[in-house]
């Protein structure tokens, strides 16, 4: 073979390991992905979800683990993942790609940003629940010029051992709007 021949093989094949690689954050878009997303990214990469294909009572033995473990996954939240899990990462051919609409349920905007972004997973308006409350971080901050630029930077690169050693992860793709109206919004909680 030419080495020319060798040289486009091996950028054809470099090429579409890229590809493949920006993909391994995302699952396949369908009703539920973006909580399945939010929920399962807390602890570990979503490469654990593609890997094996599992029936629907193993994917409902999982959840149940995960929440036995500190997931914080309400009975609803864990019907709809365990729907999406079993109709797209099951033994069974998954359906076609299909918009998901859950996020977009929600008449609240900022109800529906804090459930895209997984921020009601650890977060609650007035109780701690893996982080602290919404009200606790609205009050830590007041009175501070700083504030919003403060917790918009923690939201976008995530941290740890401002409220304890548990990590947030960081939000790197939320829309700078979204961003600004959960800060301002979260400000407000006091």
């Amino acid at each position: 073979m030419r080495p020319e021949t060798w040289l486009a093989l091996a950028l054809l094949g470099i090429s579409s390991h890229a590809g493949i690689a920006q993909d391994a954050d995302r699952l396949t878009s369908g009703p539920g992905s973006t909580l399945t997303e939010n929920k399962c990214k807390i602890c570990h990469e979503l490469q654990h979800i593609r890997r094996t294909p599992l029936s629907r009572g193993e994917w409902s033995d999982n959840l149940k683990n995960m929440r036995e473990r500190g997931t914080p996954m309400t009975e609803a939240e864990l019907a709809v993942i365990l729907d999406y899990l079993s109709a797209y990462y099951s033994r069974d051919p998954p359906p076609p790609p299909a918009p998901d609409t859950l996020g977009a349920a929600s008449g609240d905007p900022v109800a529906r940003l804090l459930e895209a972004n997984a921020c009601s997973g650890c977060h609650t308006l007035d109780k701690r629940v893996v982080g602290p409350s919404f009200r606790e971080i609205a009050q830590r901050y007041a009175g501070d010029a700083t504030a919003a630029a403060r917790l918009a930077a923690k939201v976008r690169s995530g941290g740890q051992g401002a409220w304890g050693q548990i990590p947030m992860p960081p939000a790197p793709d939320i829309a700078e709007p979204d961003l600004a109206t959960l800060v301002q919004w979260l400000l407000g909680q006091k």
